[in-house]
């Protein structure tokens, strides 16, 4: 009997999900544990519960791999908006995140815990400190987690729906993923651009590339530019003009790009010959009409 049946590829999708969630907890809550160092931990769990389950899946689905995580090379305009887009995005988020910690109490229960946790995972004493800390936080993260997210979940939500109801699904997932309420919102946001990333490009490679540079401009750049004396004197200033920064370079490439046109649609899993709709990384002829 061949495997998965066919069934809707968005519950097919949902259970890819939960079983990530699964092995990257219960593997991380083994490893710490067992006395790993959380850097460590979170390297380990990122390269086995998200891209090491990530490619068992496709291949027990039988998905040619270039379909399921998009691995094709992107026009240099997707380039171009990975980087410029990633100081505002990440100034954005950092605003918003700091707007929802700031009504916070600063006796809270779930401030202190998550303040903790930010302590220890950033305290880097030697090289090697900082070495894991890149490794967990910026290139493990970004591979491993655009791989299960705006790879393998995004062509099993696109397979039966439009692109906009698949961008939205699978960025509530990657927000959810995150098991934190305080950063629902600013990753919900940047899981949705990187996935339109993918969506124009028909690419994984610059959504990777932003996700990095995100993740690494939070961890080592803006931390230099804008402590929280700074944020909570400048808050609506630097997210109004990072937000509106930010809206000119995205609306300003999606005029310069065109989406792929829809293809056709399978009813269910089974088999090799899978089109995924993903774009093949240039300009197509024309626009994908509405959403179906």
């Amino acid at each position: 009997m061949p495997w998965p049946p066919a069934v809707s590829s968005r519950r097919v999708a949902l259970v890819v999900y939960g079983l990530a969630l699964l092995v990257y907890t219960t593997l991380s809550g083994l490893l710490f544990m067992a006395g790993l160092d959380p850097r460590a931990t979170i390297v380990v769990t990122q390269l086995v519960g998200l891209l090491g389950l990530s490619l068992w899946l496709a291949r027990l689905m039988k998905i040619p791999v270039r379909e399921a995580f998009a691995l094709r090379p992107a026009a240099p305009v997707h380039w171009y908006m990975a980087l410029g887009a990633a100081i505002p995005l990440q100034a954005a988020g950092g605003a918003i995140q700091f707007a929802i910690v700031s009504r916070l109490a600063e006796d809270s229960p779930l401030r202190r815990v998550m303040e903790e946790a930010v302590r220890r995972f950033v305290a880097a004493e030697t090289g090697f400190d900082l070495l894991m800390l890149f490794l967990a936080a910026v290139a493990t993260a970004a591979i491993c987690e655009e791989f299960l997210f705006r790879g393998l979940l995004l062509h099993l939500l696109r397979r039966r729906s439009g692109w906009i109801s698949a961008i939205i699904a699978s960025a509530a997932l990657f927000a959810v993923f995150h098991l934190n309420p305080i950063v629902l919102l600013p990753v919900g946001l940047v899981g949705a651009y990187l996935a339109v990333l993918v969506w124009r490009s028909g690419s994984l490679y610059p959504a990777i590339l932003a996700h990095g540079l995100n993740n690494g401009i939070a961890l080592f750049g803006l931390a230099l530019i804008f402590d929280e004396a700074v944020y909570a004197r400048y808050l609506w200033v630097i997210l109004t003009v990072s937000t509106a920064t930010f809206a000119i370079i995205f609306f300003a490439y999606l005029r310069a790009t065109e989406a792929p046109r829809p293809a056709g649609r399978p009813g269910g899993l089974e088999g090799i010959a899978i089109d995924s709709g993903f774009g093949n990384g240039q300009q197509a002829e024309h626009p994908e009409q509405a959403e179906q």
